[in-house]
């Protein structure tokens, strides 16, 4: 029986990545797991907390602060041909790996996921309206993004020799499935912790912005993977006139994301854009390029 091996790139995670890995241990698979974790340039505790998970995860180390070279290094010890990638501050419910897993046994299937639950902590009215408003969209709902956890099987690995440099690197592995090979798998969840305040929303989707600009300038071939994918926003938001008061903050948001991204790529200005405010920790120094953080 074929296994699962679990790649979790981790640039100062030190804060969150106990919590990820216990969310994965809590996990029941009917085959073999590898847990790897891929410290990338990492100048707080993320190794020293992993290692207290031996020998069950294990740890790779690196002075390189690179997410993709991160991914390629776990991948290149990876012993199972069914690969998934997480981020180092997702939780997954306690069913995700054998939900997921099940979903290869359509034969269609090349990408799953499960669904993603977006969580905002804070208490910001307006941020929270922006939430409310962002999770009901189609795309959101539906799609597989934002979830910071899927798996692939061996032929859509096989379809890219490595993980190339760039920021959106989990929409360029979702590009590579045709629409009709990704599954989204109901009932179980990947959740996923939301900026705690507008200044880092704005960072995050600031970065998700370049992201699409780069990926779409460097393989625009991927981009027929990727049509309607807000089809159907417009007329969901028309018929659900609750929600339109919460329009004027995401109206904001996507104009400055768009009107920042294109500034910096136009530079080619990749700074990572973290969200600080769900790690209680010091922020990454300043200058920390694009692919400097998981």
């Amino acid at each position: 029986m074929t296994g699962l091996s679990i790649i979790i790139p981790a640039h100062n995670e030190g804060s969150v990545i106990a919590r990820t890995l216990q969310s994965i241990l809590k996990n029941r698979l009917d085959r073999p797991v590898q847990i790897v974790v891929v410290a990338n340039g990492c100048t707080d505790n993320t190794a020293e907390v992993v290692r207290g998970f031996a020998p069950q995860v294990e740890l790779i180390e690196t002075p390189v602060g690179s997410k993709s070279n991160a991914l390629n290094l776990g991948d290149r010890i990876a012993k199972y041909d069914l690969r998934a990638y997480l981020d180092a501050d997702i939780e997954l419910s306690d069913n995700a790996l054998q939900q997921v897993v099940d979903a290869f046994k359509d034969p269609t299937v090349r990408l799953a996921m499960p669904q993603a639950r977006h969580t905002y902590r804070g208490s910001n009215p307006v941020l929270a309206g922006y939430y409310h408003l962002w999770r009901s969209m189609p795309y959101v709902r539906k799609g597989a993004m934002g979830g910071g956890f899927y798996a692939i099987d061996k032929e859509l690995r096989s379809r890219f020799d490595e993980f190339p440099t760039l920021t959106a690197d989990d929409k360029f592995t979702r590009n590579v499935a045709k629409p009709n090979e990704r599954r989204v798998v109901q009932g179980c969840y990947a959740t996923v912790t939301m900026p705690q305040t507008f200044g880092d929303l704005l960072k995050v989707k600031t970065r998700w912005t370049y992201g699409n600009l780069e990926l779409s300038s460097l393989r625009p071939d991927l981009d027929q993977n990727d049509k309607h994918k807000h089809e159907g926003a417009f007329g969901y938001l028309f018929w659900r006139p609750w929600l339109w008061l919460n329009v004027p903050a995401f109206v904001f948001v996507f104009v400055y994301a768009q009107i920042a991204a294109r500034k910096r790529f136009a530079k080619r200005q990749s700074t990572w854009e973290r969200d600080d405010s769900t790690r209680p920790f010091t922020p990454t120094p300043a200058g920390t390029t694009a692919q400097q953080a998981a």
